[in-house]
């Protein structure tokens, strides 16, 4: 197809009659004749994928909350008769608004790029378990391994844990 558009731009047909006759988008043609439009689309494209990436995990992380439990989707029921409608308490913008896109584990201190998915994860800093909802205000987020250490406890059952660990180990630990 991009043969056929650069044919017809040549023989000075405008975008749309170049859409009129091949039956595509004007962004079709745009994206094969206009200068500097791959590289715009590429740019769009990449820009799209990182805000993918957080808007997946700020779904999961809402989402959890009705796992596999009936008696929740019974409760989240709406007036329509729909099941297992989620309420969305907040987006992945609100998220880049309270933490940037570079921000810190709540945990351990490490540097998290929210660019980087594979590097973090979202937690429920009261956990689910525990009555946590899946809010905001209770969204921690932390590197894989201090979230998967802190399972379904309390920050402070974790660091209690912590310490008797290193106290066991023949650290002495201080706060400071």
């Amino acid at each position: 197809m991009k043969e056929q558009i650069l044919e017809l731009r040549q023989a000075g047909k405008s975008y749309k009659e170049i859409c009129r006759t091949l039956s595509c988008s004007i962004g079709t043609v745009s994206y094969h004749c206009g200068k500097g439009q791959k590289e715009k689309s590429k740019r769009r494209q990449t820009n799209r994928r990182k805000d993918l990436v957080i808007l997946s995990k700020v779904q999961h992380f809402q989402d959890r909350k009705l796992k596999d439990k009936t008696e929740d989707f019974q409760r989240e029921r709406n007036g329509r008769g729909n099941l297992g409608r989620r309420t969305i308490t907040f987006n992945w913008k609100d998220v880049i608004e309270k933490f940037g896109w570079e921000t810190t584990c709540y945990l351990t201190g490490r540097k998290i790029d929210l660019k980087e998915p594979l590097t973090y994860q979202f937690d429920h800093v009261i956990s689910k378990a525990k009555g946590g909802e899946s809010t905001i205000d209770n969204l921690g987020i932390c590197c894989r391994d201090a979230n998967q250490a802190k399972h379904d406890m309390s920050v402070e059952e974790l660091l209690s844990l912590c310490k008797e660990m290193l106290e066991y180990n023949g650290y002495e630990v201080k706060r400071k």
